[in-house]
């Protein structure tokens, strides 16, 4: 579910499997919302949006996401500030 950041009104709904990975399809998702309102909005996103794939098929869109902790090199940077 995708909610606007002005009250969380439900803005773009699409369900799937439930035992689908976050990961595989974050990013379709991303993209089919920004083709159907044509908004030049931020998309938003937990750790899982963050893969090769979705941000190849993003290139076009804004969003910002955590890096998960999983990548070397941010690991290294968050142990660097402990």
């Amino acid at each position: 579910m995708i909610c606007s950041g002005d009250g969380d009104i439900p803005i773009f709904l699409k369900l799937a499997s439930g035992n689908q990975i976050d990961s595989s399809y974050l990013g379709q998702i991303a993209v089919e919302y920004q083709k159907q309102l044509e908004v030049n909005s931020l998309i938003v996103a937990d750790a899982a949006l963050y893969t090769e794939s979705n941000l190849k098929m993003m290139s076009e869109l804004r969003w910002l996401c955590r890096v998960p902790l999983s990548i070397k090199a941010a690991k290294s940077l968050i142990s660097t500030l402990n």
